[in-house]
This record gives structure tokens, sequence and C-alpha cells, in this order.
């Protein structure tokens, strides 16, 4: 790790503060109402189509979560009856 001396440090941080007073940030609080006043306001009804297509999705992804827990299901016994056949025939032995 390098170590830098004050006058490099204030140098970096005076580059820094150039910078944010070039872009407006003067690090202020502005006022709420002002900034309100700014900010476009849009109507609930332009997003209830991208939350509507969200819903159905989540409708679509449990239905599939059904379906696949189901065939887990079927895998699971599947599983147990080969296991027991397994043991059943190691013990014969």
């Amino acid at each position: 790790m390098k170590k830098i001396d004050y006058r490099t440090l204030r140098r970096i941080i005076k580059e820094e503060m150039a910078v944010l007073n070039e872009e407006g940030l003067t690090g202020e609080l502005e006022d709420v109402e002002k900034v309100a006043k700014e900010v476009p306001e849009t109507e609930a009804s332009e997003y209830a189509s991208a939350l509507e297509q969200d819903i159905d999705f989540m409708k679509a992804l449990k239905i599939q979560e059904q379906r696949l827990a189901k065939k887990i299901a079927r895998i699971q016994e599947a599983k147990r009856k080969l296991r027991s056949r397994i043991l059943k025939g190691i013990d014969k032995e």
C-alpha cells in the first residue's frame, strides 16, 4: 500500500470538489417542494399493465412449480421403491 502525503490528499480532494461543482452537486439540501415540481408525475394506470403482467407471470410460475413438485414426488417414490428392492436383494444373499 502506497502512502500519500497531506499535500497530495488535499489536491485530490480539491479535484473531486471541482468535479462535483461542475455537475451541480454542492452537497447542500434543496427545497423539497422545488424538487417535487421538477419530477414528472406518472399515472398509476401506466404501471397497471406491467403489474398485471408480473402477476400473470407469478401465477404461471406457481403452476409450473406445482407440476415440478408432482414430478419430484414421483421420482422420490420410485427411488424409495428401488432402494427397498435393492435392500431386499442384499438381504437374500
